[in-house]
């Protein structure tokens, strides 16, 4: 039963869309598969993302006001509290939550006491990626009843994910005089269940932490949130795994967003391209042990698959659920079982083309 919830778990960091009986039936002269859009962050445009053709979006990027709340801590950076959902009510949903700071419990030797603000930040004690994850849970989900939590565990392949894009940050602060005060990164996942009204749901949740010594504070990073009705939640695994490894951010607003923080700008470029690095080589590696890509569970998860992108000839990692890829310019998919389905003569398009399976150096 443990090893079940820890597959779940690592088959989160993604999230899906609806998959019910009556919408099968009222797609059968319209294809058998999903169709997938790739829609932009409404609000910056930072990223892209496939969506289930017919989602909701709800949020974006948001920026925190010093002035409103009493200091810059939370300002440096832009926050995203972003949510596609099936229907207005969200009954199968995919929530990315912002990263918050806070500030370490003791800061200013106790004057400022927990739950007051400094700087922009609320005083709070701090919590590790478990605990923050119960926390989180319990902040979203004020009113859930019968709430459970299924299982919960550290995620040791994030931590080192995290702890890689924090080196050039930590070398600096060791080479300052201050080995101490670097930053120390965790991460957790977690599976509960809850009802709400009247229907019995189970939820994935992710999170790290990162607890930034030098500067007295600490925040949630990563933050990712799914949701499904009970019944249908394993129906929805394919769905999650596209969502997530089709995340694209823009490096024009990344670097519009480092021109922002001019006196951070180099380290947070720094920052990006160390952890794109480290993506294009887990990628590309063809030998990884397979111990090894579950453990590193947000990078590569079992179940995928090598497709050529027709026109660019680029290998784009993807689900296996489904036998059949079809993809566009704009980066609309398409998946379905059937050999004869064309998603050209049903979704009035006549650019899908399918994707192949890479072929295999020793084949």
């Amino acid at each position: 039963m443990e090893r079940a919830f820890c597959v779940v778990l690592l088959l989160l960091f993604c999230l899906g869309a609806p998959f019910s009986a009556s919408r099968v039936a009222a797609q059968e002269d319209l294809g058998s598969g999903l169709a997938f859009n790739r829609v932009a962050e409404p609000r910056e445009n930072a990223f892209t993302i496939l969506v289930p053709k017919g989602w909701l979006a709800e949020g974006g990027i948001y920026r925190v006001n010093p002035l409103t709340v009493g200091g810059p801590i939370n300002s440096m950076e832009a926050k995203c509290d972003l949510v596609f959902k099936s229907d207005s009510r969200g009954t199968v949903a995919f929530h990315i939550l912002p990263d918050i700071v806070y500030a370490h419990a003791g800061i200013g030797a106790g004057y400022f006491p927990v739950g007051s603000a400094y700087q922009g930040a609320t005083v709070r004690a701090y919590e590790d990626a478990p605990a923050h994850l119960q926390s989180l849970f319990s902040a979203l989900h004020p009113n859930a009843v019968s709430p459970q939590t299924r299982h919960i565990s550290r995620l040791p392949g994030e931590i080192q994910s995290m702890n890689r894009g924090m080196a050039y940050t930590n070398q600096i602060l060791s080479a300052i005089g201050l080995p101490h005060q670097t930053f120390q990164a965790d991460a957790a996942g977690a599976v509960f269940e809850y009802t709400e009204g009247g229907v019995r749901f189970r939820e994935v949740m992710v999170c790290g932490v990162v607890d930034m010594r030098a500067a007295l504070t600490w925040k949630n990073t990563r933050t990712l949130v799914f949701r499904a009705p009970v019944p249908d939640f394993e129906k929805w695994r394919p769905v999650m795994d596209v969502m997530r490894f089709s995340i694209r951010f823009s490096p024009q607003w990344i670097l519009r967003e480092a021109e922002g923080q001019r006196e951070r700008a180099d380290l947070v470029l720094k920052i990006y391209s160390e952890i794109q690095r480290i993506d294009r080589e887990i990628a590309a590696s063809t030998s990884v042990n397979r111990e090894e890509i579950m453990n590193d569970n947000f990078l590569v998860l079992t179940g995928q698959e090598d497709y050529v992108n027709p026109r660019t000839g680029e290998v784009e990692t993807d689900t296996d659920a489904f036998r059949y890829r079809w993809t566009t310019d704009g980066g609309d998919i398409y998946y379905t079982n059937r050999e004869d389905e064309n998603p050209n003569l049903f979704l009035n398009r006549s650019d899908y083309q399918v994707t192949p399976v890479r072929k295999r150096a020793n084949e």
